[in-house]
């Protein structure tokens, strides 16, 4: 991974039935458990993977699965192969107690960062994007654009930076705060309580313009970790229908932290957005291997292919309504993949869509959650089964989707400082944050000051907004390189559309 950012991927999931299999009640005792899953995982790569006829024709079984799997993964972490495939151990044959669900009370991107002008290797630490309301984070002083640089008096680092937070009901933070001071806060308790993707929902008014703005970051359709409820997602289209009844006449959709979730919420959300809208305009085709295709339309027919418009929240009597507005402002960053991208993409079709922010992280394709009968596989696979285009077929977005306004949330909170990383013996360029001379760190959210909303609003009333961006260069620093991340799999969501 790149020393910029280390983002988690969430995905964009499609409409097709859990992949289950029906093992042998009986299996062959004369197989280890290793080779044993392995072969379970071949055979469902066959059937459903994107790129079933690049797998190896001779793998070798009797390696651990999770190193199985990856090793017969087509062109993994390239670009133009499949970056986005995983598996993980299947939590759901562990007890509770052993892997207990908690949420921290905030969220939070790991970035590098130059604490003094002296240093001339980064650091690593926390930098706090949002705090939910009522928790216990909250209640203790965090806050966003604060950077977390030890938990328990242990410093964060390249090392353990990934795990640090394992297994801890209670922290203390250390934290540079919002005046560039360290400072460490009391104890914080963890809540497993959830929070609605919906994140702020509001109308903003500027030179007799009123602008509807919301925040939503994650596809997700409720609590339910196996998207049985609906209840974010009505809560999304009740937050819309609000809105819509207190005369918004223009939307700005705020995206930057989205990294995806369900395809049917964003057909909900598109649905909602576009108001000529019929349930016979289609929203997204999907493309699948031979064997996987043939097997949707045997079930569904040639539509099965494809993704329409909704007049109702998916699987609900929940009518959607249809905001008065001719155009949508969308705020997408380099934190922003897959749901989030489609939507932007899958409306551009049908109404002029402006994006503001930072390109994309380029994920169009979707996947869908396989999972073991057996009691004796312990894995379960989240593999690319699709690629993901518009109405007419376009898509391959594999390098982001660029900003018609470019704008970065960093450089206007930080001061940032040209720094290079290395990767297979090359110094690449990158900037990072200068922590020792302090901007203010991130705005507040929802504010219409925040650059990347007042950028939003500039565009749509012309009056233009006071920009902060600067930087400074100092090309002897050298940035050390992050370790790659596969996933980090407690903080993302193993989401599956029906």
């Amino acid at each position: 991974m790149k020393a910029k950012l280390i983002f988690i991927i969430l995905i964009i999931a499609l409409s097709f039935i859990a992949c289950k299999d029906n093992e042998d009640s009986n299996p062959n005792s004369d197989l280890t458990d290793e080779e044993y899953t392995n072969k379970w995982i071949y055979d469902r790569m066959e059937r459903v993977y994107l790129w079933n006829d690049g797998l190896p024709a001779s793998p070798n079984y009797t390696q651990n699965p999770d190193k199985f799997f990856y090793n017969i993964l087509y062109k993994y972490k390239d670009v133009n192969g499949d970056r986005f495939s995983w598996i993980e151990e299947d939590v759901s044959k562990k007890t509770k107690s052993l892997y207990a669900d908690t949420s921290l009370g905030f969220d939070y991107i790991p970035y590098s960062y130059f604490p003094t002008k002296t240093d001339q290797n980064s650091s690593i630490g926390f930098f706090i994007i949002s705090v939910n309301k009522g928790s216990d984070a909250e209640a203790k002083g965090l806050k966003r654009g604060q950077i977390i640089y030890a938990i328990d008096d242990t410093p964060v680092t390249y090392d353990n930076y990934s795990e640090i937070f394992e297994g801890k009901a209670s922290f203390k933070l250390s934290v540079y705060n919002k005046d560039g001071i360290k400072q460490t806060l009391e104890t914080i308790q963890a809540s497993a309580t959830k929070t609605s993707p919906v994140f702020i929902s509001k109308v903003i008014k500027s030179s007799g313009t009123s602008i509807g703005y919301l925040m939503y970051n994650t596809f997700e359709r409720g609590p339910d970790e196996d998207g049985s409820n609906y209840d974010y997602d009505i809560e999304l289209i009740e937050s819309m229908r609000t809105l819509n009844n207190q005369g918004i006449t223009e939307f700005v959709l705020d995206l930057r932290y989205n990294l995806g979730g369900y395809l049917t919420s964003a057909m909900d959300l598109a649905s909602a957005l576009y108001k000529d809208r019929t349930t016979s305009k289609i929203f997204a085709k999907e493309t699948y291997n031979k064997y996987f295709s043939d097997s949707l339309v045997a079930k569904y027919g040639s539509n099965g292919l494809n993704e329409y418009f909704l007049d109702k929240v998916y699987n609900t009597n929940i009518e959607i309504p249809r905001l008065n507005i001719s155009r949508v402002y969308i705020i997408a960053t380099e934190n922003s993949a897959s749901a989030s991208e489609l939507l932007i993409h899958g409306l551009r079709p049908y109404m002029p869509v402006y994006h503001i922010g930072k390109t994309t992280v380029g994920k169009d394709k979707g996947s869908i959650t396989i999972k073991a009968e057996s009691d004796r596989i312990k894995w379960q696979l989240q593999p690319l089964v699709s690629r993901i285009t518009d109405a007419n077929g376009e898509g391959n977005y594999i390098n982001g989707l660029t900003p018609d306004f470019e704008i970065s949330e960093w450089e206007e909170g930080y001061q940032m400082v040209d720094a290079y990383y290395e990767e297979n013996g090359i110094n690449i360029k990158t900037q990072l944050p200068l922590l020792s001379d302090w901007k203010g760190g991130f705005s507040e959210l929802g504010d219409s000051s925040e650059p990347l909303l007042a950028e939003a609003i500039a565009q749509i009333t012309g009056v233009a907004r006071v920009k902060t961006t600067k930087s400074i260069t100092h090309t002897d620093w050298v940035a050390k390189k992050v370790p790659f991340i596969k996933q980090d799999k407690k903080r993302a969501k193993i989401l599956l559309d029906k």
